[in-house]
């Protein structure tokens, strides 16, 4: 009797975790589809590759300033920086050229700001996790986010994670905290979060585009808070580019190695 009581109990908690485990996989993907819905994702999904002009700068010193060409599946990159040099993201290795140039934090550049760009379309790939969480602050609002977190091999650091927040009207992305592992300690990492937020949408073939990003300090209790770049975009069309765009100008050239931005 004894034991079969145990039993009892033991089931009710394998079918609460499970109902738990089963409605915060349904909060999540009620979450991300409303994001990928306002985004337009099947119209963006639809097209070959996305161009844009993109200026960086961090505490008033310009980060970059280029032009950024990237499959709309994200299969492929290519940054065009306006000192001359290009990177390219082939879909296996990432390339430098000029051969001679130097590209401290090329890997990071490639895979980073594309990123953030098509973010509201990268919600549900391959190797994502989410987390549901209540609403959280965010510029001195309560706003609904999740965590978004990745299995091991998935991307250069796996052990990223992001806290995505939707606007409560538009659903569009409003933005993300997150933190930067590679080249450091996960500890390091988590004691410097930072966030992005997205503001100034423009409407490219009824897709809508952040033209203003802005990066802040943030903690969980007020959301982000002190600015501490701006990124620009302009320029966003739907370009179909030959495949030999993004390939490395010469076979003699090298990979870049996997190298902390900083």
């Amino acid at each position: 009797m004894k034991n079969n009581f145990f039993l009892i109990i033991l089931s009710f908690s394998f079918l609460f975790s499970v109902q738990s485990i089963l409605a915060q996989e349904n909060s999540a993907k009620s979450f991300t589809s409303a994001i990928e819905n306002a985004h337009n994702k099947s119209a963006f999904l639809s097209k070959k590759a996305v161009e844009y002009n993109l200026k960086l700068a961090f505490g008033g010193k310009p980060r970059i300033d280029a032009k950024i060409t990237q499959s709309t599946d994200g299969s492929k990159i290519r940054i065009d920086y306006a000192e001359g040099k290009t990177v390219v993201f082939d879909g296996k290795e990432v390339f430098g050229f000029p051969a001679k140039t130097s590209y401290k934090g090329a890997r990071f550049d490639i895979f980073t700001w594309s990123y953030f760009f098509a973010l509201p379309y990268k919600l549900n790939d391959d190797g994502t996790n989410w987390e549901a969480s209540k609403p959280n602050k965010w510029g001195g609002e309560d706003v609904l986010s999740n965590k978004l977190t990745f299995n091991d091999g998935v991307g250069d650091t796996p052990k990223d994670w992001y806290i995505i927040y939707a606007n409560t009207e538009t659903n569009y992305l409003e933005g993300t905290a997150y933190i930067v592992s590679f080249g450091k300690k996960l500890e390091k990492a988590e004691a410097d979060p930072h966030a992005i937020r997205y503001t100034e949408f423009e409407v490219v073939d009824g897709i809508p585009f952040a033209t203003k990003w802005t990066f802040h300090n943030w903690n969980k209790e007020e959301g982000y808070t002190d600015i501490i770049g701006e990124g620009i975009i302009n320029d966003i069309k739907f370009v179909d580019k030959e495949a030999s765009f993004f390939e490395k100008e010469n076979k003699d050239i090298k990979p870049i190695e996997m190298k902390p931005a900083y």
